[in-house]
């Protein structure tokens, strides 16, 4: 059901998101992006603070999923006014970027260009390569890896 209030992000395949950028924020850290509270319980599965997601440009080129790195999704509101000034109707609001660190995404992105965030290797897989290349990322992003012992 579409929603007039928050049109995005927009759910185009289970527990992947596709919104537009709304621009950069400092009151973000560098592992973080923020969508809009209300857009973010009405139009998504994803959990703040719980939840990381993959960012990469639609239609952009293809990379590697192992080069990627996971970014929290934190909830927009009137704690952190200037993200959420650029969040009014659920777009993705990215951390600052450091130019001495290069760019966290793999594609360079500009405010109104459409992104996806993917969702899907956050979900809870117990073992196998899934698990295996969500264990991987998070090492890589500098996040926990939560190891699940079958009993």
């Amino acid at each position: 059901m579409k929603n007039d209030l928050y049109p995005y992000p927009v759910e185009t395949l289970k527990h992947w998101y596709v919104t537009i950028v709304g621009g950069e924020s400092l009151d973000l850290k560098p592992n973080e992006i923020g969508v809009n509270r209300c857009a973010l319980a009405e139009n998504t599965d994803i959990v703040p603070y719980e939840d990381n997601v993959l960012v990469s440009k639609l239609g952009g080129r293809g990379t590697p999923l192992f080069t990627k790195k996971y970014f929290t999704v934190v909830p927009l509101d009137e704690a952190s006014p200037d993200a959420s000034f650029k969040s009014p109707q659920g777009e993705v609001v990215l951390p600052v970027q450091d130019k001495n660190q290069g760019n966290w995404l793999q594609e360079p992105v500009k405010v109104g260009e459409a992104v996806i965030l993917n969702n899907i290797l956050n979900q809870k897989y117990s073992r196998g390569f899934v698990n295996s290349l969500n264990r991987f990322i998070k090492r890589r992003s500098g996040m926990p890896a939560i190891e699940y012992k079958d009993n």
